[in-house]
């Protein structure tokens, strides 16, 4: 596949189809979207919409993946920062069908209403000790060490308000999104921790080996 092409190649589509067999299509190029977006390819997530509509997905699958693949866009502002966010989502949503698009809830999930301090950092200390586990406790000091508001950002906002809003994407699928976004960055301490995160919510050695496997497809 040539770096920067209008679409991607039937060959490339295989691979990924192949990597990701574990997976049902929607969470597939969910995951696949994700990596795309992390490795700033945002027009490889427009072809894979292209090849979506054409028929390979579909159309509740269609809807599935869209509702899925945008909050696991939001959802990695924590990993990979709002600008890969926002062209990933221009690429997925200015791309996708007027009749998908109408299919999507068209209210937030997070909005003030919802928001109280405390029921947020709890869910999102639950979600920490989750992933994090025996090292949850010692990664905490040390971070508070470093920085208190540093703690506290990850764990009320990111980890509360953010992660832990599990309706479209639960904890387990969310630590997958999390490795697919985390191997295009190369950052292999925090992939790590998140392969054993994704474990603890209960991803299985292939399902966690597959959202690797997509993800450096998406990185090549």
């Amino acid at each position: 596949m040539a770096e920067g092409a209008d679409n991607v190649s039937a060959e490339y589509i295989q691979r990924l189809d192949s990597a990701g067999s574990v997976f049902n299509p929607a969470l597939r190029y969910t995951l696949a979207a994700t990596a795309m977006a992390s490795a700033n390819k945002p027009h490889l997530i427009a072809s894979l919409v292209r090849h979506c509509e054409d028929g390979a997905l579909s159309n509740e699958q269609m809807v599935s993946f869209v509702a899925m693949a945008r909050e696991s866009l939001v959802k990695m502002i924590s990993t990979i920062g709002a600008p890969r966010v926002i062209n990933g989502m221009a690429s997925l949503m200015d791309t996708v069908g007027d009749d998908v698009k109408a299919a999507l809830p068209q209210n937030a999930l997070r909005t003030r209403d919802q928001y109280n301090y405390d029921s947020v950092r709890a869910r999102g200390l639950e979600l920490w000790n989750g992933v994090y586990s025996r090292q949850a406790g010692k990664l905490e000091n040390k971070l508070r060490d470093w920085y208190p508001d540093l703690i506290e950002v990850i764990q009320t906002d990111l980890y509360g308000r953010l992660l832990s809003e599990c309706r479209v994407l639960d904890a387990k699928t969310t630590e997958l999104c999390t490795i697919a976004a985390l191997v295009p960055i190369d950052v292999p301490a925090q992939l790590k921790s998140h392969v054993l995160g994704a474990g603890r919510m209960g991803a299985s050695v292939g399902e966690i080996e597959s959202a690797n496997a997509l993800a450096m497809l998406a990185a090549e």
